[in-house]
């Protein structure tokens, strides 16, 4: 069985003081594990922020992704790079942004993270940034 068939991945919900929302998380094999926040980018939760995070767990991080833009449309996974209308939905969603209420959504997942059932506590933040 390899490594990354004993990784765990999932959706959890985090319940912030603004409200739930969605986080990818995907667990490394071990059973007691530092975890890692990862931000997105323009383009959501999507492919590419979920591997990183599958990356982290391979190196033994539970890898938690905050569904940054769920005010505006939950669940968003722009996973086509290089097409020009996923650039310009993510450039509207950005340019929406609430960079306020997004700190207090990273400061709940990394609260709720160090809660996560196997993290030893320890939450070392982020990997991505939001970027225009």
């Amino acid at each position: 069985m390899s490594e990354q068939s004993t990784m765990m991945k999932d959706h959890i919900t985090i319940k912030g003081l603004d409200g739930a929302f969605g986080a990818y998380v995907a667990r490394p094999k071990a059973s007691l594990a530092p975890a890692v926040v990862v931000l997105q980018e323009l383009f959501g939760v999507n492919a590419d922020i979920r591997k990183t995070c599958d990356e982290l767990a391979e190196q033994g991080f539970i890898a938690v992704a905050p569904d940054l833009f769920w005010r505006q449309e939950p669940g968003v996974d722009l996973s086509n790079v290089t097409s020009e209308a996923d650039w310009q939905h993510g450039v509207r969603l950005y340019q929406a942004y609430d960079r306020d209420a997004g700190v207090r959504d990273v400061k709940d997942t990394a609260n709720a993270v160090a809660n996560v059932p196997g993290c030893t506590g320890r939450s070392p933040s982020s990997a991505t940034v939001l970027a225009p």
